[in-house]
């Protein structure tokens, strides 16, 4: 699809953002694009009414503009002015390369599932539900102490972890958070959740792929009646909420998928080898 009209998002904290966002306007206005800067990405702003949103920044950008997109079906452009900038289709000189084939609706649409994440003390909803395009995390606090989570499908029992918390991710966000605690890398057009335990106080407690069809609960528990446990959940790194003990953490499929604009000419796989360098051997 041509686009007519576009969002623009940006980290307003970064200067080499806030310089390629003078650039992109003047760009897509030399063309005809209606433009509307978006200078908030809070979940609660209104979404805007456009043919995409284009995305200044790195890997933290993206994943504030998706959780304001979320359930849209506007189609999001990468463009990345940070560090690794997995989630980005361009930089800023290829988006200037690219910028006739971008608007002609030459790239390439690739749908990425999300979850929903909220906290239920008792029968009350006290957090969320927010969409979560990467992970959902259970952890720690500032204690050095390890915290103890029961894990369940649907109502089916998976087990306890003990240490220190569990990360529930996307097939997209099996490259961040997860993989750094020894997790698999999911490819992002399958439907399946990761579990990956962070430092578990085991040597047989393993990442986990479950199919995404049935609710993932996570609950907070003492170990012992004395025990006074500090453990939070944060939503993509960006959304926490402190936890009490037996609150339960139920985290579900998000309705609709983030829709990412990608070259086409360039794969998933070239994506690891240069963003993540797979396969690279080290030495001379």
């Amino acid at each position: 699809m041509a686009i007519r009209s576009a969002a623009v998002y940006f980290n307003e904290r970064k200067p080499s953002a806030r310089q390629a966002l003078s650039d992109l306007c003047a760009l897509l206005r030399g063309k005809g694009v209606r433009v509307s800067v978006r200078r908030r990405t809070a979940s609660d702003e209104r979404p805007p009414l456009c043919d995409a949103a284009v995305v200044i920044g790195g890997d933290g950008t993206m994943l504030r503009a998706a959780r304001a997109l979320a359930g849209t079906g506007v189609p999001m452009l990468g463009i990345n002015t940070g560090g690794l900038g997995f989630l980005s289709a361009v930089d800023m000189p290829s988006f200037k390369r690219s910028l006739g084939r971008i608007l002609a609706g030459e790239f390439h649409v690739e749908e990425r599932s999300m979850l929903s994440a909220e906290v239920r003390r008792g029968p009350r909803r006290v957090f969320g539900p927010h969409p979560v395009l990467n992970d959902c995390v259970l952890r720690a606090c500032d204690q050095a102490r390890a915290v103890t989570l029961l894990a369940y499908e649907g109502g089916r029992y998976i087990g306890t972890y003990f240490g220190d918390g569990l990360i529930v991710a996307t097939p997209t966000g099996s490259t961040a958070y997860a993989l750094a605690v020894g997790g698999p890398v999911v490819h992002p057009g399958l439907e399946a959740l990761i579990l990956a335990p962070i430092c578990p106080h085991t040597l047989t407690q393993r990442p986990l792929i479950l199919p995404a069809g049935e609710p993932v609960t996570i609950e907070f528990i003492r170990k012992n009646p004395q025990d006074r446990p500090q453990a939070l959940v944060s939503v993509d790194g960006q959304v926490e909420h402190a936890l009490r003990a037996n609150d339960r953490v139920v985290i579900t499929a998000f309705s609709k998928p983030v829709r990412l604009l990608f070259d086409p000419e360039r794969s998933y796989y070239e994506l690891l080898r240069t963003k993540l360098k797979w396969g690279e051997r080290g030495g001379a």
